[in-house]
């Protein structure tokens, strides 16, 4: 939370004070290969159409077949690589420098038969805007016409974030730093289909404080201005004695300056804060 006071005493500023601070990819399964020595660990890994197979520990092996590279000469880039297969079939694959000591593997692809279930993220909504660091729950809807849903994922960009098996389907991608993130949700069901949701894309900020500035009367209204970040929600209240405060207005800041105003009042002491309202 973050809030500034300014105490009003016949439409004049007496003292501003305290402040407060509160606080292109593809998403089918995906199977793991190493190496070890001069052997792929495991040597034999089955899919179905649409999952990848990721390798690591190419430091002086690379992964390709006679007709493709998969993977690139030595040295492969950062030592790992994914590719994804679309189509069924036996692949056969080696390490180029050590095929001779037998250094091969096998990726067999599977076709799949059936619907594939359904996903859309609920929440948040696309847009939404959060204060850092930000705790935000991704919630999904998700069926399957012919079997179950056996397991939802969440994405924060490439990211997983979670997985829940049960619905409603949600999870808490937590201390989200200040950045565009850009949420998924992939469904799984009881036959391995998988389909991806649309993209739900939000903003995380580091939050300015809220600054007021001096108030104005003018034509019979009483108005200052704050400070915000557009997209996140500050509430307007005032108070007669600094103990009970009455809300004025909440809302979504639009713009990074907010205007304030009401009808003056000359008579009695009033307080006014803004108070940056925790993220939803």
């Amino acid at each position: 939370m973050n809030l500034r006071i300014l105490k009003i005493v016949s439409g004049l500023t007496v003292a501003t004070a305290i402040q407060f601070h509160f606080g292109s990819m593809a998403f089918g399964a995906t199977k793991n290969v190493t190496t070890s020595g001069f052997s792929f660990v495991p040597s034999s890994v089955t899919i179905n159409v649409g999952d990848s197979v990721t390798w690591t520990g190419l430091t002086i092996h690379n992964v390709q077949t006679d007709d493709d590279p998969f993977c690139g000469p030595v040295p492969v880039p950062n030592a790992t690589c994914t590719k994804t297969f679309d189509q069924a079939g036996t692949f056969n694959y080696y390490c180029a420098p050590h095929r001779s000591s037998g250094m091969t593997g096998t990726v067999i692809v599977q076709a799949v038969s059936g619907a594939p279930p359904s996903v859309t993220i609920t929440n948040p909504a696309n847009g939404a805007v959060f204060a850092a660091p930000a705790d935000v729950t991704i919630q999904a809807n998700a069926s399957d016409t012919d079997g179950n849903v056996t397991t939802v994922q969440f994405f924060t960009n490439s990211v997983s974030a979670g997985a829940d098996t049960t619905a409603p389907y949600s999870i808490v991608a937590s201390n989200l730093a200040a950045g565009i993130y850009a949420l998924r949700a992939v469904a799984t069901d009881n036959n391995g289909l998988t389909s991806t949701s649309s993209v739900v894309n939000i903003s995380v900020v580091a939050p300015a404080a809220v600054a007021l500035s001096a108030p104005v009367v003018s034509n019979g209204q009483f108005q200052f201005t704050y400070s915000a970040d557009a997209g996140l929600r500050y509430a307007v209240e005032n108070s007669s004695n600094l103990v009970n405060w009455s809300s004025l207005t909440t809302n979504t800041a639009s713009t990074s300056t907010v205007l304030y105003r009401e009808a003056f009042d000359v008579n009695g002491l009033r307080f006014y804060r803004v108070e940056r309202l925790r993220n939803p």
